[in-house]
């Protein structure tokens, strides 16, 4: 009985050891996680500058929308509507040369997504780490703009005698509206390395930088009823002694416009974490990641092409009507966004 006890006595210290190691081993923080998070991104594409205060391509100085309504953008801007309706309706101005209109302001952005993470702690015994991951980011509010004409062809003389003459009916340029919708969304895949300042295993400060691999753009919808299309194409020559109306519209346009490209740019960002659990972390961080490229829009219909050209200049929508065959833009697909998320550490 007694030799019996000796070899289970050995085998009771041997296991020992290997037990205490498993310990450890269950003890031993992990390094490789995934995470989810979302996020708001203000201003998406930069684009706010261009909906509030800039529009975009120039109206003719002889066409009726710059001579009779002031409007210099074939695509207002917010500012421009608020100027207009302000300097009409809310002044003693005879000219109603708005008649309701929508600001719509910069484009704000969702954001969505996730990375891979791997801290190498224990094999080069500094506190890097690398990731890699996905990220997609669409509008949620932001950029829906109208305007539409007030009637003053029955307030300005030169309107009507100029209608009277070339036997224009008034009523086929006042009260058109125009309605544009911006929109942006893209996909980035970043791959960053970052550094930590450690407070305990899985709660720390840290940053990263790094490239991304963004594909997307924006794009405008443009939806001008068949009155308004005349105020834009309609231009007055005043060169001779009497004045010549030519309308060179294709009637109601509605069409979108898209600028699309792919592109690499730079990832940058702060953050802290706190570990919930062995296994889990919460977070939050401030990201910023950008590329930029000038593009040629994707193709658009030949009535959008014709209203654009026409807008622009007499001489070139008698000498063809759709000069506009594309347009170009910059895409930017870049911005700050603030990101909060879980994270899973798996081994």
């Amino acid at each position: 009985m007694r030799r019996a006890l000796v070899p289970l006595a050995l085998m009771g210290l041997t296991a020992a050891p290997a037990a205490f190691a498993a310990e450890e081993d269950d003890d031993k923080p992990k390094r490789f996680s995934l995470s989810f998070s979302t996020g708001i991104r203000p201003d998406m594409a930069q684009l706010g500058s261009t909906i509030t205060q800039d529009g975009s391509i120039d109206v003719a100085d002889t066409s009726l929308a710059s001579l009779a309504y002031g409007t210099s953008k074939a695509l207002m801007s917010d500012r421009d509507n608020m100027t207009l309706s302000a300097n009409s309706a809310q002044t003693s101005s005879v000219f109603n040369v708005q008649d309701g209109y929508e600001v719509g302001g910069s484009l704000l952005g969702a954001e969505f997504g996730g990375d891979l993470r791997y801290e190498f702690d224990d094999l080069v015994k500094f506190p890097l780490f690398l990731k890699t991951g996905f990220y997609y980011t669409s509008r949620i509010s932001g950029g829906a703009q109208s305007r539409t004409m007030g009637d003053i062809a029955q307030q300005s003389e030169t309107i009507g005698a100029l209608a009277a003459i070339y036997g224009l009916d008034t009523a086929d340029y006042v009260g058109g509206t125009m309605k544009t919708t911006w929109d942006a969304k893209w996909w980035e895949i970043p791959i960053s390395i970052g550094v930590k300042v450690a407070i305990k295993p899985h709660t720390f400060a840290y940053g990263y930088a790094g490239i991304s691999i963004f594909k997307g753009g924006f794009s405008v919808g443009i939806d001008v009823d068949e009155n308004y299309a005349n105020v834009l194409a309609t231009h007055v020559d005043q060169s001779e002694a009497v004045p010549t109306i030519t309308n060179f519209s294709p009637g109601a346009v509605n069409d979108t416009i898209e600028f699309r490209t792919g592109a690499v740019g730079l990832n940058y960002g702060l953050g802290a974490q706190v570990g919930i659990k062995r296994t889990l972390a919460v977070f939050v961080e401030l990201n910023a990641s950008g590329a930029a490229k000038t593009v040629y829009a994707q193709g658009y219909s030949e009535e959008s092409k014709q209203l654009l050209t026409a807008v622009s200049s007499q001489s070139i929508s008698e000498a063809d009507g759709t000069w506009f065959q594309t347009l170009a833009y910059p895409v930017v697909l870049q911005g700050a966004s603030g990101r909060i998320g879980i994270r899973a550490y798996v081994f």
